[in-house]
């Protein structure tokens, strides 16, 4: 039998030692495990932006694999902690739309709520600040170990949705078609991932950010010298760059920019 495989991604940084401790949590429940860091630099609070690097890093581990996420403003409210099931992977995490673009994938997902204290941190009491510690971190050892989702709580139909957009379509003020999202993710040369996946294709389109619309191209060395430029990325969403610069620097854009795919012919 394979080791089992459990993947961390939060918004808590390096400086402090959440992350160290979430890991002596579940070595502690169960050693045989590996344990693989996809990032602990999602910004604080993001939950749009680790939902897009949970699903899109996910998908390129073994049958089984099981992912805990931590981005979770709501920590100690009456959100649910949940374990879900989607495309032969486990995620553990809060319910607060981290999980529910991976699980819309799959129409055979499960999800049960994190409901048994048994699988618990075994302390004094659990904090209503550290659930990733106290929470997630044993439920994801405990999976590890061979326990059953069903086993955790009652089965949830219910997961909370998105609530920043992604991509969405309708009527610009001209009337013309448009998909319009946000900036969901910055990547450490700049460039700005949406939430915008064009249909196969669509190359009679621009992308208006910021006041400006840049040129759709297919790969970065096609764009223009000191000037942003656009594409669809390895996962299939359109990114805005600048050959050799900073899109991000260049535009004053961030996470959560607005951002539109126009027809070209009705650019302006």
């Amino acid at each position: 039998m394979p080791r089992p495989l459990i993947t961390l991604t939060t918004d808590f940084g390096l400086r402090d030692p959440s992350v160290g401790s979430m890991k002596g949590v579940i070595l502690s429940i169960f050693q045989d495990v590996t344990l693989v860091d996809l990032t602990h630099a999602i910004p604080p609070h993001a939950i749009a932006s680790a939902s897009y690097i949970l699903g899109m890093a996910s998908r390129y581990f073994p049958p089984g694999s099981i992912h805990v996420a931590v981005v979770d403003p709501g920590v100690g409210s009456a959100r649910r902690p949940v374990v879900c099931s989607a495309g032969g992977q486990r995620y553990v995490g809060p319910d607060n739309g981290l999980f529910a673009d991976i699980c819309r994938r799959d129409p055979q997902w499960e999800s049960f709520e994190l409901a048994e204290t048994r699988y618990c941190l075994k302390a004094p009491r659990l904090s209503p600040t550290f659930q990733g510690r106290d929470v997630f971190a044993p439920a994801a050892a405990w999976l590890a170990r061979g326990t059953a989702p069903n086993a955790f709580g009652p089965r949830v139909t219910d997961l909370v949705g998105m609530e920043s957009p992604k991509a969405g379509r309708g009527p610009d003020r001209r009337g013309s078609s448009l998909q319009d999202g946000e900036i969901i993710w910055v990547d450490r040369f700049g460039n700005l991932i949406t939430g915008i996946e064009p249909s196969p294709g669509a190359t009679d389109y621009v992308v208006s950010i910021g006041g400006k619309d840049v040129p759709l191209v297919t790969h970065y060395e096609e764009g223009p010298a000191n000037a942003p430029a656009a594409l669809v990325n390895s996962d299939g969403l359109v990114e805005v760059f600048v050959n050799r610069g900073d899109a991000a620097r260049t535009l004053g854009a961030s996470i959560g920019t607005p951002v539109a795919l126009i027809p070209r012919r009705r650019a302006t």
